[in-house]
């Protein structure tokens, strides 16, 4: 049996798509998907930050204090946008390697081809939160620091600039997407129980947060100094 790799069918009509992949002895359509995912994701990335371009060619030269000029300021941050755009494609790839890799550890009987193939499933998703991003660079530039599918802005209300506010602020459509996804994909393609996928895939998730969470609190702290 061939498990033919389908994006949206997987995201939308999740169990029944996935229950195919547990018998299948080879699989149709990843590869190109996959590397024109990582493409999507470079490219909206990079647009991301040349939308904000200005705003950071601004930041540079007054935190230059005369010793950088706006020529100077500009060549960098060019670099800089598309280094970001390249460095999101092999990014965007790695993550699900690593994803893979970590769940191996508790879903042997699925094994890391399968894994991996179910995380394909998460550029898709975060495709989307780039494109509903994306306005919002364009109209407010640097102002625009929390993604609109997230609860960024309440958890910055909420408790200001502290680790709390980090941690809850990663809440947002990729997450929730990739944990659904997952935990039909996963019920359909393991012997493991209902409460085993769902516990294991929170714990994972929450500790993932909290280092995420941990490392941009302690580099904001750092850069306040």
């Amino acid at each position: 049996m061939i498990h033919h790799v389908k994006f949206l069918r997987g995201l939308f009509d999740t169990k029944r798509h996935f229950s195919t992949l547990k018998e299948s002895e080879a699989t149709k359509g990843l590869a190109w998907r996959l590397i024109v995912s990582a493409l999507l994701v470079g490219v909206l990335t990079f647009l991301s930050q040349w939308f904000i371009r200005e705003d950071l060619i601004q930041t540079f030269v007054a935190e230059g204090a005369g010793m950088i000029g706006y020529d100077e300021a500009s060549m960098l941050v060019t670099v800089v946008t598309a280094l970001s755009g390249v460095f999101a494609i092999g990014m965007a790839i790695l993550a699900v390697l690593l994803l893979a890799l970590v769940f191996w550890i508790f879903y042997k009987d699925v094994g890391f081809k399968r894994l991996f193939i179910i995380f394909s499933y998460f550029l898709p998703i975060y495709i989307v939160t780039l494109l509903l991003d994306l306005p919002y660079y364009i109209t407010f530039g640097l102002e625009h620091q929390y993604s609109v599918t997230s609860f960024g802005y309440l958890a910055h209300l909420a408790f200001d600039e502290s680790f709390l506010s980090f941690f809850f602020g990663q809440f947002n459509l990729l997450i929730i997407g990739c944990f659904i996804v997952q935990i039909f994909a996963l019920k359909v393609n393991t012997a493991k129980s209902t409460r085993y996928i769902v516990l294991t895939t929170t714990l994972i998730y929450l500790v993932v947060m909290t280092l995420i969470a941990l490392y941009t609190y302690f580099s904001m702290m750092q850069g306040v100094q």
